[in-house]
């Protein structure tokens, strides 16, 4: 029994040696290809797997993990197509597809994201390294361009969404159910199963989790009978049993082998006698570590998709068409991303409200008053706080033909929901909406938080003509002189952009929102002005970005 387990275990090293070699050599290959993809490729370290799910790879952004049998079939296949597997999960992690966790439909999330990287590949890799299936991932990137209006990832994900999720034998705009499932075979080549977000979602058991054989319990009888049961339930004797490398390693190749108490023992122990592996922290503290550990490696491979964005910007003739793709992908990647939430307290200002102020109150010398006088307290709470509230603030609202109504009104919605949702922003305010489009529609003043719904159900858009911002500028302006607005602090002006700004630098912070239009770049703004860009999800989920 030991001499098989020692075959196994040889064989097993073998193929996996192998499958590193040729790793390393699809990356080589696409180092030479693409220089600018130097500090990505040889991030992650290799990670041997077995009896993985579906794909011959994966990963967690931090280790690449690979099932050894499977890479070298794929190898004898095509090394064309392992190398396009490769850079397939590199560009995922280019990207920070690992660590998303606002699209929480991972099946129609990870389809995204495959659709995504695979259209970058295809434009990079070209005749470097074809794929006979190329042509037909063309045609069907052609077709969600078409449905879509561009391939950014909340424009496929709102597509997909209703086409995945529609009645069965239901088409949505051409795709039907067999229509995605040829995109899945398609598009996959790996495994996403271990991406961050998904593993804090999900309870799954991670690559190379598999039960660690000790050496005492190799010796024993009963280790022996449950590695046969193991052998028996694969039937097969090719097929190895589920255990980590890291297990075999440890274990010697003979349950025969003598027992050494010596000093090697003692080096798996620390020196106050306890197992390394065992930390010491808590559940609760294991997660934060793993919070931290998670968004510092996404910070990492932020960092190297901007070095990656800058080179390609800078040797752009070199490469010509041939990154272009890849180039707007990463300028939709590397925006910067804020809560929505946190841009308006921009507009906060501190006053004081009736409630009694927690902070400042000291309950040592109100117990102790209570104690010395009976039941007279020493001291007692202040009857007030200084609290930070919106209270003056404009919501213009372009409303020329270029902006759908639907968004208008779930955009306001969106803005009020976090000002309702917030205790800091206090019920009473002085919000006005103004319509406007190449001039002022309509004003509707909001005075308590509670009068939203009501006026959330009998809002519509009105105007549909030219856009001009100018002209509620100056509308504004006549509020604050008519004393409407006395201490305005902000106004956000949801549009296309496609206008006319004011010359004259208000007094006020301003701050333009618009939607997300599939383009890399936005139109400009005056240096006195924010500007953010939002897709439907930012408005869903809270989440915003701006540049």
């Amino acid at each position: 029994m030991a001499e098989v387990v020692d075959q196994k275990q040889l064989r097993r090293k073998f193929e996996e040696q192998i499958a590193r070699d040729i790793i390393d050599e699809c990356r080589v290959q696409l180092m030479l290809k693409f220089r600018f993809l130097d500090l990505a490729l040889w991030k992650m370290d290799l990670e041997p797997l077995y009896n993985s799910p579906r794909q011959p790879a994966g990963t967690d952004a931090e280790k690449f993990y690979f099932d050894a049998a499977r890479v070298n079939a794929r190898f004898t296949e095509s090394f064309d197509e392992l190398v396009r597997d490769h850079l397939h999960t590199v560009l995922h992690c280019v990207f920070r597809h690992p660590f998303d966790e606002l699209h929480r439909k991972e099946d129609v999330w990870w389809l995204v994201c495959d659709i995504i990287v695979e259209s970058a590949a295809i434009e990079m890799c070209g005749g470097r390294f074809p794929s006979p299936d190329d042509d037909r991932r063309k045609q069907l990137i052609f077709d969600l361009k078409m449905a879509a209006g561009s391939l950014t990832p909340s424009h496929l994900y709102s597509l997909l969404d209703q086409a995945i999720h529609s009645p069965r034998g239901t088409v949505h705009q051409g795709f039907s159910d067999s229509k995605i499932n040829e995109m899945r075979y398609l598009f996959e080549r790996d495994n996403h199963e271990p991406w961050p977000a998904y593993a804090k979602t999900q309870e799954v058991e991670q690559p190379g989790d598999v039960e660690e054989i000790d050496q005492d319990d190799l010796d024993s009888q009963d280790s022996v009978s449950r590695l046969e049961q193991q052998e028996g339930e694969k039937q097969e004797l090719e097929n190895p049993p589920e255990f980590s490398p890291e297990s075999t390693e440890s274990n010697p190749d003979s349950s025969d082998a003598p027992q050494d108490d010596g000093d090697e023992d003692a080096d798996d122990y620390s020196e106050d006698g306890d197992n390394p592996t065992d930390t010491g922290l808590g559940e609760q503290d294991d997660e934060e570590h793993s919070q931290d550990d998670d968004s510092t490696l996404e910070q990492e491979w932020e960092e190297i998709s901007k070095q990656i964005e800058m080179n390609l910007e800078t040797f752009a003739k070199e490469w010509g068409d041939e990154a272009g793709g890849l180039i707007e992908l990463l300028q939709i990647a590397n925006r910067r991303k804020y809560n929505y939430s946190d841009l308006l307290r921009r507009f906060m200002v501190t006053s004081e409200a009736m409630k009694i102020s927690d902070d400042e109150f000291d309950y040592v010398y109100y117990t102790y008053g209570l104690k010395l006088y009976g039941n007279m307290p020493l001291i007692e709470p202040l009857e007030y706080k200084d609290v930070k509230t919106i209270k003056d603030f404009v919501i213009g609202v372009d409303t020329s033909e270029s902006c759908s109504g639907d968004l208008v009104k779930r955009f306001i919605g969106h803005t009020f929901d976090i000002l309702k949702e917030s205790e800091e922003y206090g019920r009473e305010v002085n919000v006005h909406i103004i319509q406007c489009d190449n001039k002022v529609q309509a004003d509707t003043k909001i005075t308590d938080l509670n009068e939203v719904d009501a006026f959330m159900e009998q809002f519509h858009v009105r105007g549909f003509g030219g856009t001009d911002f100018r002209p509620l500028f100056d509308y504004v302006e006549q509020l604050k002189t008519r004393g409407d607005l006395t201490d305005l602090r902000g106004l956000i002006y949801f549009t296309d952009g496609l206008g006319q700004y004011p010359e004259k630098m208000p007094d006020y912070e301003v701050m333009f929102v618009f939607m997300d239009n599939g383009e890399p770049t936005q139109p400009t703004v005056p240096p006195w002005a924010s500007k953010v860009v939002l897709d439907e999800e930012g408005i869903n989920q809270f989440k915003s970005q701006i540049k």
